[in-house]
């Protein structure tokens, strides 16, 4: 129609459609750099809090309901399991500084080989510090009072010990061992695992980030890996209640805050 004289108004409105639908460009995918670099920081687990909490000094501005509708846009969306609300249940007691409150836990797995693992995680409550993730294939008392000792050492006594009832914790010569050192017991109500919620929380995620995900060949590699998510849980990844900074940036961002009130 313009090679016979017609302008372009006059062809669209002849043809029935839009001029502006006719010089239309699609613009470039703004979001092609964001969904290639979420493919690549992905990990099992992660939300997309997590992976826009990763990555929003590297784009920033960075929304997080971007981030979300790229997550949909990859199928990456989980449907969450649904949690049971648990009224008139009295709450745990919150620390207000580090090394006032560790709590304590186990998580069982088990190796390519055969193996049975026992693994032994120390949080503290505070800083959501993993003190301690200690992997054998059987721990009792006098092996969880180890443990307790090394940390002990190198970062001083807890004012309390959070733990359920298992005949690791109760056992009377590790009871004994921990007043002697000035630190106190706190036992959970039997059956009431939400008592301890913070590192059954943290053990929630150490199933469905790491050991879900990765296989051990024997005890020493899991050992090992272990060690490499304990550094990597606390180093690396952020964690939405603390701000999503990482537990050891949440505990120096403290020890600087009080350090600034001294010498003020």
């Amino acid at each position: 129609m313009k090679r016979e004289g017609l302008s372009i108004r006059h062809s669209c409105r002849a043809m029935g459609i839009s001029g502006s639908s006719l010089r239309y460009r699609p613009a470039p995918d703004r979001d092609g750099p964001l969904r290639v670099r979420i493919c690549e920081v992905l990990r099992p687990g992660m939300g997309y809090r997590g992976a826009w909490a990763v990555l929003r000094q590297e784009f920033e501005p960075l929304n997080p309901k971007r981030v979300h509708r790229v997550w949909k846009d990859l199928r990456l969306n989980v449907r969450p399991k649904p949690r049971r609300r648990r009224k008139g249940m009295p709450m745990p007691d919150a620390p207000t500084a580090p090394n006032q409150l560790w709590s304590l836990d186990f998580v069982h797995d088990a190796c390519l080989n055969g193996t049975k693992l026992k693994v032994l995680a120390v949080v503290d409550e505070f800083t959501r510090e993993c003190l301690a993730l200690e992997a054998h294939t059987s721990i009792k008392a006098p092996k969880v009072r180890s443990i307790l000792a090394s940390l002990f050492e190198d970062r001083g006594e807890p004012k309390y010990l959070r733990s359920d009832n298992g005949p690791e914790f109760v056992a009377h010569s590790l009871t004994v061992w921990l007043a002697m050192s000035g630190t106190q017991s706190r036992f959970i109500k039997p059956g009431s695992p939400w008592q301890n919620g913070v590192v059954e929380s943290f053990n929630g995620k150490l199933r469905a980030e790491f050991l879900n995900a990765e296989a051990f060949c024997n005890l020493a590699e899991a050992q090992m890996k272990l060690r490499i998510f304990q550094r990597f849980y606390n180093e690396e990844r952020p964690h939405s209640s603390l701000g999503y900074l990482t537990p050891a940036a949440y505990a120096q961002q403290f020890h600087d805050r009080m350090k600034e009130e001294l010498y003020s």
